[in-house]
């Protein structure tokens, strides 16, 4: 084998291969399929935080009507292949499972070979169990696999015991395509922002913010032929000279400027007073100025593509 011809052994995020254009990670949204190293972090959490649980299960533990004649960690292993691995649970009296065999034998081959919403449907259902079987565990849990996803850039989230999608086609068709539009400046700003959202393992959420505004303002200046002009001088200039906006959505185009440079915001030196900004946040106003983007580009094509 030619050596430029080798597979990549490690995975590595953030480091030497990514600088020079050779990432061995995926850096995209993971909606529809997870890769290996994503699937390999779901596993080892899982498996720590149910040792963990069954460690203390006498502290967790809600107690059922009755004695309790089994370990919690076999219980776990009873119900999961009763009601997810459709196993035929006609069990000896007094028979205890090795709850970390059965992980190895069965959680472990769902975790790494089966489709995402398989993936996912077991984590819910192990989270609900949780809920169900002990205190104080279901919360921690969620907790611990959304700081995870966020890590590894999966696409979905817990929001009360349901893994929902934080993003869906039409958000990634407005990116898609505002990363596309002839304008060189928003074109290489989008780009940025998308890049510091979807960096797994040094993800720029303020830079994301801020590069994703920058575009809109950017727009606005080409279309107004004006490139010293600031946001809101040159929406004005656009509308005077035929672009239609309704003054309610100029007003909501501005707060969102308003909200990355006000004192405080997201365009200013770093500080103490500088606000925190999260995930949603940032992917919120980087969909956001994506469809401005695609929407003053578009609307300027019908009234003044001949001043452009």
């Amino acid at each position: 084998m030619d050596k430029n011809e080798r597979k990549s052994m490690i995975k590595v995020r953030g480091g030497f291969s990514e600088r020079i254009g050779k990432p061995t990670c995926a850096v995209t949204i993971q909606l529809d399929e997870f890769d290996d190293r994503t699937r390999t972090f779901i596993s080892n959490l899982l498996f720590d935080f149910l040792q963990i649980t069954f460690q203390n299960a006498e502290q967790f533990r809600k107690q059922p009507y009755g004695n309790i004649p089994t370990p919690l960690s076999s219980d776990f292993c009873k119900d999961l292949g009763q009601d997810v691995f459709s196993f035929c649970n006609h069990l000896k009296e007094g028979y205890v499972y090795k709850w970390d065999d059965f992980y190895t034998t069965n959680i472990e081959n769902v975790l790494n070979n089966a489709s995402y919403n398989e993936v996912l449907d077991l984590l819910e259902y192990i989270c609900n169990w949780l809920s169900a079987k002990t205190y104080s565990c279901s919360e921690p849990f969620q907790k611990s696999f959304n700081s995870l996803f966020q890590q590894e850039y999966v696409g979905y989230r817990f929001v009360s015991g349901q893994i929902v999608s934080i993003t869906d086609e039409l958000e990634i068709r407005e990116i898609e395509q505002a990363c596309k539009t002839p304008f060189d400046g928003a074109r290489i700003q989008l780009q940025k922002a998308l890049c510091f959202l979807s960096d797994r393992e040094h993800p720029d959420y303020k830079n994301c913010v801020k590069e994703s505004i920058s575009a809109v303002e950017s727009v606005c200046k080409v279309l107004a032929n004006d490139p010293k002009a600031e946001l809101g001088k040159a929406l004005k200039s656009l509308i005077a000279n035929g672009l239609i906006i309704h003054g309610s959505l100029k007003s909501a185009i501005l707060a969102l400027y308003g909200y990355a440079s006000d004192e405080g915001g997201i365009r200013h030196a770093e500080r103490e007073t500088e606000s925190t900004v999260t995930f949603e946040e940032a992917k919120f106003m980087m969909v956001t100025c994506s469809a401005i983007v695609n929407y003053l580009v578009a609307e300027y094509g019908k009234h003044g593509a001949g001043n452009a």
